[in-house]
């Protein structure tokens, strides 16, 4: 069997190992960003968070290219509205700890600026 053949059967099975690459990608991105927030240059003396958002890249570029060539269709789902809350707190305490050698109303102005910002951001991205 040739190579080209070979890759062409398990173009399915390549685009299921590039998803749950991207997961872990994901999940180690998400986990350093909050460690090293909780612990500052824990994680960014080590690595940097640019050669995690590269890999992040190829992985969607790859995915892409696979997923042309396999002619996978993705079926669009509304966003669950438990993660999207979750992800709105987590943001906000990782946003007021940032700034949390601040004044505190300064600090609490800037989250609920950033926080209002994510808000519209998701109102423009999801609204029907």
């Amino acid at each position: 069997m040739h190579l080209t053949q070979l890759v062409k059967n398990n173009l399915p099975v390549i685009y299921k190992l590039l998803v749950d690459i991207l997961f872990l990608l994901l999940m180690f991105f998400a986990l350093s960003l909050i460690a090293d927030n909780l612990i500052s240059g824990i994680v960014s003396t080590h690595i940097s968070f640019l050669k995690i958002l590269f890999f992040i890249t190829i992985d969607l570029i790859a995915l892409g290219a696979v997923g042309g060539a396999a002619k996978i269709n993705l079926i669009e789902k509304s966003p669950n509205k438990k993660t999207i809350t979750l992800l709105a707190i987590l943001t906000a305490a990782l946003i007021f700890n940032g700034l949390f050698r601040l004044n505190l109303y300064l600090a609490f102005f800037i989250m609920f600026l950033a926080l209002g910002s994510e808000f519209f951001l998701y109102k423009l991205f999801f609204e029907k």
